[in-house]
């Protein structure tokens, strides 16, 4: 009954546009953001008391970093569908600027987030504040804004979320760090090279896919992106080897997270790489994210609150605004 109320009652058609501008802020890519920043803290928390788990302790400090996060990367989020209106049209995605928030407003959107993120970081943890400053600045302004457009450059659209990945992995790391006993005034250790490889190279794998579905539109509008430049086949070939030498490097650092996801999602890969077909691109796009999320939970179970709540209001928004079931597990065709 009450599921028959949520899905099909007339009366959510009229709630859900006020929710427009929270989607604005494309909620369902903090499931890529959030778990990066997660496995950072959890590889530390590694390195220096050997494979903890469940740590439940709630920290007010790290519920504010995570929330200056989160504003700052929707502040960059908006900027990027600024950026892709013509090209998101063209791939019929779903897009909220122009159509239903204006683009005068939507900029608006963003710069108040980026001030209010940075100031809540600035307040609680000052490195992060830097450390997040910096990834505004390079995928809000250098990968979207011109003169830089980034994103439309085959090798430098690829390396942006790379590097946006390292910093995230870097942030996670940096905040257990500085709760240790003599921590130095820049919270980060050399050893934080070798633990962060195979997670990268996951986000990376992961990003460069996420180019694949994007072909026509980009195509159309101009956009290098590396597929579009190097091809599909190079594409798919680079994310499986990325992940197979990820698990390698995992199982050397001997990181039970990271190996057992990376081993989990190989065979999505493998077959995206064997068939080239979109719905085992899209497979091996969501369930990988997935797969990490799961698994980090059994260290930081506090993160299962907000996947579940954006899970399940992105399901109710998408469901009653444009009539569609995402997000998904459910690829067409399964």
């Amino acid at each position: 009954m009450i599921k028959q109320f949520l899905k099909h009652h007339p009366v959510h058609k009229k709630l859900v546009p006020n929710l427009d501008v929270v989607f604005l802020l494309r909620p369902t890519l903090f499931f890529s953001v959030w778990v990066m920043v997660v496995m950072g803290m959890s590889s530390a928390q590694m390195y220096y008391f050997d494979h903890p788990l469940w740590i439940s302790n709630f920290s007010w400090a790290t519920f504010f970093v995570f929330t200056g996060i989160t504003f700052v990367c929707s502040s960059t989020f908006i900027l990027n569908q600024i950026s892709d209106e013509k090209s998101d049209s063209i791939n019929q995605k779903l897009f909220l600027v122009g159509k239903y928030i204006a683009i005068d407003k939507s900029q608006s959107i963003s710069k108040i987030l980026l001030i209010v993120g940075i100031l809540i970081l600035i307040v609680v943890n000052w490195f992060s504040a830097i450390l997040v400053g910096i990834i505004y600045l390079i995928w809000g302004i250098i990968y979207n804004q011109p003169p830089f457009n980034w994103k439309k450059k085959p090798l430098l659209g690829w390396f942006t979320n790379t590097i946006v990945g390292v910093l995230l992995f870097t942030e996670g790391w940096s905040l257990v760090m500085q709760n240790q006993p003599m921590a130095a005034i820049i919270p980060l250790d050399i050893s934080m090279l070798n633990l962060i490889l195979p997670y990268v190279l996951c986000f990376s794998s992961v990003s460069l896919l996420t180019t694949l579905p994007d072909m026509k539109g980009d195509s159309t509008s101009g956009d290098k992106t590396f597929p579009i430049v190097f091809g599909k086949n190079l594409t798919l070939f680079i994310s499986l080897a990325f992940i197979i030498i990820a698990f390698i490097i995992a199982l050397e650092n001997n990181d039970p997270l990271a190996s057992t996801a990376t081993l989990v999602s190989i065979p999505f890969f493998i077959f995206a790489f064997i068939r080239r077909m979109d719905k085992d691109i899209l497979r091996a796009i969501r369930y990988p994210i997935f797969i990490l999320n799961f698994f980090v939970l059994s260290v930081y179970p506090w993160l299962f609150v907000p996947l579940v709540l954006t899970y399940y209001v992105s399901k109710y928004y998408y469901w009653h605004r444009f009539n569609l079931h995402y997000p998904t597990f459910l690829v067409e065709h399964d």
